[in-house]
């Protein structure tokens, strides 16, 4: 494993590809508190929080599978390299706006439009370009590098945030945001690739886009394990939602704790994810789709039902702090592993000529089912409580497990279906 990174890290474009993740990541991470802040002071009001995050959510759900093939007719880097500026642009006038009081909500949700329908371009790009980056067998210990950095500056930004904001304004904070944008396109703009985009030498064609679009849809539906797969990911974004959603709840009502219970919740979860990212590329090599899948199902059951069970025992402080950092390291441990698996399985089985719109019809899906699951979980809620909730939860990871486990494609080897797409292509 130390052969490996040492030969990534020799690596120059993953280093620059890296970097720029990073620098961006950690742009994003002050951008979320400082952006949070801004429109709740403009406003005074949650209502507005909550439109602009589900217009932040709306192109990756319509758009990013309608620009994958685009995409993948055109050069990627330099798509991403625009993208970048496009976003770097619209923070910029985001913080000039307050900056000189011209600006107001409205304003606000318009630009992060722009900047979500930006980044339904450059996510399928940078996808498309990652096998160009990194040699397949070495996808595992590159994602788990990457993931793990990520986790370090993503939590190095949200701690800094509050201090940046203090020292030099919310403007200030999303000016640094803006830099890291144009960091981030100079880096990619000097990665050093050999552009794989199919030739479009007659200009834009709507009947070669749509055939595009439509062999992308087909090939992802007649590929029996990417199929398979995809449930999977469809699974894990929707069963999280009532974690990720009631976690407030589930404090106050199950462990009659404080904000500080919340706190430790999300400590612990993000350095499990971390340790998982770490833990991956030595176990990578063991493990086979449906081990992943007992595994992920098993312990997102016993979370859910376990927390449910102990309720009464949570009286006793030591012990709901305890079952909080036992059951909630078991879960980001296993949900991080079980990422990379999955991204690193996905990106064996697709075809480099199909990466962009499998990876951009993949995430539109993957996003769909999260804010249609958050509704059902707002309705039910109200009526069933978040015990009863909870338990549903762990019920149905039980059943998802069983249906899912029976599936033939999960028992071929995704080198022998690659091999066999690429004779038919």
């Amino acid at each position: 494993m130390k052969l490996e990174h040492k030969e990534l890290f020799k690596n120059r474009n993953f280093r620059k590809d890296l970097a720029a993740s990073l620098i961006n990541r950690f742009g994003d991470s002050i951008d979320a508190i400082a952006s949070s802040w801004i429109v709740y002071e403009l406003t005074g009001e949650a209502s507005w929080s909550a439109i602009i995050y589900a217009i932040n959510r709306l192109p990756t759900i319509f758009l990013t599978p309608l620009a994958g093939p685009w995409v993948e007719r055109h050069n990627k880097k330099m798509i991403m390299v625009v993208t970048d500026l496009i976003r770097a642009l619209c923070v910029g006038v985001l913080a000039t706006g307050l900056l000189l009081g011209f600006l107001s909500a409205p304003l606000i949700a318009v630009l992060s439009f722009i900047i979500s329908s930006a980044e339904a371009f450059r996510m399928p790009a940078g996808t498309a370009i990652f096998p160009q980056i990194v040699p397949q067998e070495m996808y595992g210990t590159a994602m788990s590098i990457n993931q793990a950095s990520s986790s370090v500056v993503e939590l190095v930004g949200t701690g800094a945030a509050a201090a940046i904001i203090a020292l030099i304004g919310s403007a200030g904070a999303i000016y640094v945001d803006m830099i890291t944008f144009v960091l981030s396109a100079l880096l990619t703009f000097s990665l050093q690739l050999q552009e794989e985009a199919k030739a479009d030498t007659q200009g834009f064609s709507l009947n070669a886009y749509l055939t595009d679009l439509k062999e992308g849809f087909i090939y992802c539906g007649t590929k029996k394990r990417l199929v398979a797969i995809t449930m999977m990911v469809l699974f894990l974004n929707g069963i999280l939602v009532p974690m990720n959603s009631l976690q407030t709840p589930m404090v106050k009502e199950l462990f009659h704790g404080n904000v500080w219970y919340l706190s430790l919740y999300g400590t612990v979860v993000s350095v499990s994810m971390l340790l998982g990212s770490v833990i991956f590329p030595m176990i990578q090599n063991r493990l086979n789709v449906k081990m992943v899948l007992v595994m992920v199902c098993s312990s997102i059951a016993a979370f859910h039902i376990l927390i449910v069970a102990g309720s009464p025992f949570y009286t006793n402080q030591y012990v709901a702090i305890a079952t909080i950092v036992v059951l909630a390291g078991m879960l980001g441990l296993i949900i991080s592993i079980t990422n990379m698996f999955l991204s690193v399985e996905t990106l064996r089985i697709i075809d480099r000529e199909y990466l962009a719109r499998a990876a951009s019809i993949g995430s539109a899906l993957g996003c769909a089912i999260m804010p249609v699951t958050a509704f059902i979980v707002s309705a039910v809620v109200h009526f069933a409580g978040v015990a009863i909730i909870f338990i549903s939860t762990g019920i149905i990871a039980v059943a998802f497990c069983g249906v899912l486990f029976f599936n033939s494609a999960l028992n071929d080897e995704p080198q022998v279906l690659a091999e066999e797409s690429s004779e038919a292509a």
